[in-house]
């Protein structure tokens, strides 16, 4: 089972609080993928949603006639060259100009005719109503990726007002979506793994969003791990050419006027040097029972005492 999908199977299961939490949900669904159709075998016309999830259309029927009264038709296609499984709602009866009025697919002109023009419905400023509006618009339009490849959560809408009356709505709310158009849909969408567990925890889905949160967790404890044997490594690298370099002026200077030509200070750091070049500079100058800038001091001095002998032999 997909994660999406098992959060859809969460929110189907949140209750609902308020009366018109059911309608608000409705509404939710219907602006976001409902579309007018007329129906031969039954002669009349009414709103078809559909979905690969059969619980979402499930629950949005039930709620359609508990709100409004409509009747229902449900029916399972099945794609065989596509593999692909969807089931069909068909909603009708006295109640569907109110429904459509409602979700905001349908408006009224100030000469009182009909439009096709949509709009939000009213009462999204009341939380709860928001939350269920948002929760029937992810039910049919929503997805949310598996947790444990990252951090991505989406609706797809067909109306570039809705999409962007959502992001606003959402936006004002603290979880922050962002707005893309692919091809000739539109992309609310949230990549932020602390926005995404805002989203699912906003909409009533709490244990799909501690899962979100696990998983982020451990994903940024081993990208922690991963910087941490990064930095180790590369401090490894720069200590062991940092000491290859100082042994080497160390034995120029051996070999060409030999350790008498250094002072006593010079001398000590030069012998652990090379008794120990495995020693970061803090770990020698620890050894030594010295600061590490004096410790660094000395190191320069004996490179620049190696300068000046290969300088010579030029």
């Amino acid at each position: 089972m997909s994660f999406s999908k098992e959060v859809k199977e969460e929110l189907i299961e949140v209750r609902l609080r308020r009366e018109d939490d059911g309608a608000k949900l409705v509404c939710g669904a219907v602006l976001a993928a409902a579309s007018l159709k007329y129906s031969q075998k039954l002669r009349l016309w009414g709103l078809n949603l559909v979905s690969e999830n059969e619980a979402c259309i499930d629950l949005i029927a039930k709620l359609a006639r508990r709100s409004y009264g409509l009747e229902n038709q449900i029916s399972l296609n099945v794609h065989e060259r596509l593999n692909a499984r969807n089931t069909e709602l068909f909603l009708y009866g006295d109640g569907l100009d109110r429904l459509c009025f409602e979700s905001g697919l349908m408006s009224v002109d100030e000469s009182g005719e009909r439009s096709y023009e949509t709009h939000m419905p009213d009462g999204l400023e009341n939380e709860h109503s928001l939350r269920a509006f948002i929760r029937g618009v992810f039910l049919m339009c929503g997805s949310v990726a598996d947790p444990n490849k990252g951090c991505h959560a989406e609706l797809v809408l067909k109306n570039e007002l809705t999409a962007k009356e959502i992001t606003r709505l959402l936006s004002e709310k603290g979880i922050p979506p962002k707005l893309a158009r692919r091809r000739n849909m539109f992309v609310v969408y949230i990549k932020n793994g602390e926005t995404v567990e805002d989203f699912l925890t906003f909409m009533g889905a709490g244990e799909s969003m501690l899962r979100v949160s696990e998983s982020r967790m451990i994903r940024d404890a081993a990208n922690n791990v991963n910087r941490e044997l990064n930095c180790f490594s590369a401090n490894l690298e720069k200590t062991a050419k940092a000491s290859v370099s100082q042994i080497e002026d160390i034995d120029l200077i051996v070999s060409t006027v030999g350790f008498d030509a250094l002072s006593d200070d010079l001398y000590e750091i030069a012998r652990e040097r090379l008794d120990n070049p495995e020693l970061s500079l803090t770990q020698l100058a620890d050894k030594l029972g010295i600061g590490r800038s004096a410790a660094n001091y000395r190191l320069k001095k004996i490179a620049k005492i190696a300068s000046e002998l290969r300088t010579e032999k030029k």
